[in-house]
């Protein structure tokens, strides 16, 4: 007896869909990887978009 095979484009889209989820867990893993280098920057690096620059040629948060 042999198995029953899905069509082809059942296997298509099951192959679609294993992809897609295959980047979205990538994309997830990359963007946890971005977040821990980040975090482990120091402060004053990780926070450089607070600074506002002083006129005079100074910067404070």
């Amino acid at each position: 007896m042999t198995i029953p095979r899905k069509p082809a484009r059942a296997r298509q889209a099951a192959a679609r869909k294993r992809t897609l989820d295959a980047l979205a867990a990538e994309s997830d893993r990359q963007l946890d990887e971005l977040i821990r280098r980040r975090l482990a920057l120091p402060l004053e690096k990780r926070m450089n978009f607070l600074r506002k620059r002083l006129p005079g040629g100074g910067s404070c948060l």
